[in-house]
């Protein structure tokens, strides 16, 4: 730009420009004379004037909102802290209760792996997070109440598998006690004992691995456990003769029988009727000829006898649970 056309400039925007103002009433008009550069200094100034005070406005407007967002946020980690302090009572509840539970059934009052397990709110843990719920809601992290939140879940998952081992050691007990010989096989008098005596028929000693019950024939004789008839039939020297296999290693036998009444492979119950006494195969007279045997070994039968199953206060509970 040349200097003529600059110097040229300078003196328009030096020029005067001339603004009226005519009132509508008796007032006189007033006229002010103010150079083209004021004016252009004053929009200026107008522009940047406007332009701050938005950006004041935008910070402002934008501050209330982030506060209102913060109480909201509070108001919400408030309530969520109230729920996990219920949460945790629950949980409390919960531990002594399957302590509990595992105490009155004979079961080790803590899971297998309480010593050598990672997880799960400790005693101080817990306190911790009370301290924690005591504070004010903007004083507590977000990572420390999922942290906490997070174990009470390790925790609330032990629990939940506690109670698996619970069920499982209910259920096995219940199935091992269903499966126990537990009751007399029939009625009559026990005229051979378990163990070594004389032989009827040979006048010699021998090991007699079951007992015998005399009574007359025909009487009923029944299972003494759950169980599948594995073999049902003549067997040499037990006559009509049935082996019930009961599970758990249990097996019961029952010899010298005048009838059979259920056939091999047929599932019993306890106190079902199977057979009648009798005085088939090697007898002297009509009896009951019964062995019990565990593991594949004879056992003495007379503890057997003497049980009863209905004696355990939890008996009628479970029998109406799986039943």
């Amino acid at each position: 730009m040349s200097h003529r056309r600059l110097t040229k400039i300078i003196k328009s925007a030096a020029k005067p420009i001339s603004i009226f103002i005519v009132p509508h009433n008796s007032l006189p008009s007033i006229r002010f004379n103010l150079p083209v550069a004021l004016l252009l200094a004053f929009g200026v100034f107008w522009t940047g004037l406007t332009v701050w005070a938005g950006y004041i406005a935008g910070r402002q407007f934008d501050y209330y909102v982030t506060k209102t967002d913060n109480r909201i946020l509070r108001a919400k980690m408030d309530y969520v802290s109230q729920q996990v302090e219920k949460g945790l009572a629950y949980l409390e509840i919960t531990r002594k209760t399957d302590r509990q539970l595992r105490k009155m059934l004979g079961m080790n009052p803590n899971l297998i792996d309480d010593s050598s397990s990672v997880g799960g709110p400790t005693a101080s843990d817990l306190s911790d997070f009370r301290k924690l719920l005591a504070n004010k809601a903007s004083e507590i992290r977000e990572t420390s109440l999922n942290n906490s939140i997070f174990k009470m879940q390790e925790e609330s998952r032990r629990r939940l598998a506690s109670y698996s081992e619970v069920t499982w050691y209910i259920a096995n007990k219940y199935n091992t006690a269903k499966a126990t010989p537990s009751i007399w096989p029939t009625a009559g008098r026990i005229t051979s004992y378990y163990g070594y005596r004389i032989a009827p028929l040979r006048i010699a000693s021998e090991y007699h691995t079951g007992i015998d019950i005399a009574n007359e024939p025909g009487t009923p004789v029944y299972a003494t456990a759950d169980g599948v008839v594995r073999y049902s039939g003549w067997a040499n020297g037990y006559g009509l003769s049935m082996v019930l296999d009961h599970g758990f290693a249990y097996s019961t036998l029952y010899g010298h029988l005048s009838e059979l009444v259920v056939k091999e492979g047929a599932q019993v119950r306890r106190g079902q009727l199977v057979g009648r006494i009798g005085s088939t195969g090697t007898s002297t007279g009509p009896h009951l000829h019964y062995e019990v045997w565990l593991d594949g070994t004879p056992k003495n039968p007379m503890p057997y006898l003497q049980r009863d199953n209905k004696n355990s206060p939890l008996a009628d509970i479970f029998e109406g649970i799986f039943s």
